[in-house]
């Protein structure tokens, strides 16, 4: 039975035999022990099969006897794999010592990435994790263990309850989750909620203070809605007004929708290009040519090279770019006034806010000039419509004046 692990480690070479008494040559090499294998008949008078080097010379005895020739063709194994990296000791050694130094380059720590900050900023830290041993170019074998890390770097960062190391390959993650603080309620001063425009009172839900208008009715821009004094004719105090107060505003919108419009395709041509990246460098190895389209979407994958939880900072990256054109569609009137609609509602409720409320709408002028359609829409909106007004004095009470105060 064959041995391919003794075969490759002895070393085997590939021996033509020229002679008529061949098959008397293989008996007599395997009656005394000889280890050949891969016989086989190359013509009249010529066989080859694969041997041992140190069965080769044994091998001589038996050429003379039969009288037969022999021939070394190929040699194979790890004795010629030696003399072959000897030949070329300059490569072995140059990469010898590349591989050598990815090696080395993996066991430092490169990348430094913080998560989960909010009031902390990642560079604050980044300074205690120095003090702790971990900033770039730190070698990985000196480094504490990760639960040593987190435990002095809680203890150093008094803002953070609770702080996680964690190390793969070159690139150390500190994920910091802060302590809760809260914050003192806001002290507010005296005031009143004033109307911010012009509109019909929609509701009024008054908290604090006393509510000065009712549902229906119409209120100037400045007016007071909820006041900030309470009390009677006689005593009186101030508070900070607090309620909700939606009014019925109106608005005018006029917009203009082009009948032919321009929007962008994929056309189904892709071209890759193939990059090697080294650190922060990447350098295209193809294709070589410049981009083909004019217009593109484009989207990347990269492969990071390593072992195990060891990553180099070698690799490559894959960029797709998808062909894009640009296509003309022609609208009717119909259908860009529908789009003019949807333009002006979206405008209307950025201006009248987040839990505005579009109440009616109604199209006003309609005109179709130099291949544009213009639009004139009216818009009755229920919004919030409270502002706050700081209150500077308390007014004087009726029949007091300012002389009274004085004495």
């Amino acid at each position: 039975m064959r041995n391919l692990m003794r075969e490759w480690y002895e070393g085997h070479i590939t021996v033509t035999i020229r002679g008529k008494r061949f098959e008397r040559l293989v008996n007599l090499a395997v009656r005394e022990g000889i280890h050949i294998w891969n016989i086989s008949r190359s013509g009249s008078g010529q066989g080859q099969f694969d041997i041992l080097i140190r069965d080769y010379y044994r091998l001589r005895p038996l050429l003379r006897e039969t009288g037969c020739k022999s021939h070394v063709t190929s040699r194979g194994g790890f004795p010629f794999w030696l003399i072959r990296i000897r030949r070329r000791a300059g490569f072995a050694v140059g990469a010898f010592l590349f591989l050598f130094g990815m090696y080395m380059l993996s066991t430092f720590v490169w990348t430094i990435e913080v998560q989960g900050t909010v009031r902390l900023t990642p560079g604050q830290v980044e300074q205690v994790a120095e003090k702790v041993g971990i900033k770039q170019g730190a070698w990985k074998v000196k480094l504490k263990e990760p639960q040593i890390l987190q435990k002095e770097m809680t203890a150093l960062l008094p803002e953070a309850s609770w702080i996680g190391v964690h190390i793969e390959g070159t690139k150390v993650t500190i994920q910091v989750v802060e302590k809760e603080v809260q914050e003192p309620a806001k002290q507010l001063g005296p005031r009143h909620l004033i109307a911010k425009k012009k509109a019909v009172i929609h509701r009024v839900e008054a908290e604090a203070g006393k509510s000065m208008v009712q549902v229906n009715q119409f209120v100037d821009k400045g007016q007071v809605l909820i006041s900030g004094v309470i009390g009677n004719d006689t005593r009186q105090g101030l508070v900070a007004a607090k309620g909700k107060v939606e009014g019925e505003v109106w608005y005018v919108s006029n917009v203009s929708v082009p009948l032919n419009r321009k929007s962008s395709h994929l056309t189904g041509q892709k071209q890759d290009l193939f990059y090697l990246v080294v650190g922060s460098y990447a350098v295209q190895l193809w294709p070589l040519q410049t981009i083909p389209f004019e217009k593109y979407e484009a989207s990347e994958t990269r492969v990071q090279l390593g072992y195990s939880q060891y990553s180099l900072p070698v690799g490559w990256k894959k960029v797709s770019l998808y062909e894009q054109e640009d296509r003309s569609k022609s609208l009717t009137q119909e259908e860009a006034i529908a789009l003019g609609k949807q333009f002006a509602r979206q405008d209307i409720l950025s201006k009248a806010g987040k839990e505005a409320v579009i109440k009616d709408e109604k199209v006003l002028h309609v005109k179709t000039e130099n291949g544009k359609v213009y639009l004139s829409i009216h818009y009755a909106v229920i919004e919030d419509i409270a502002l706050e007004q700081p209150i500077v004095a308390l007014p004087p009470a009726p029949g007091q004046n300012t002389s009274d105060k004085a004495n």
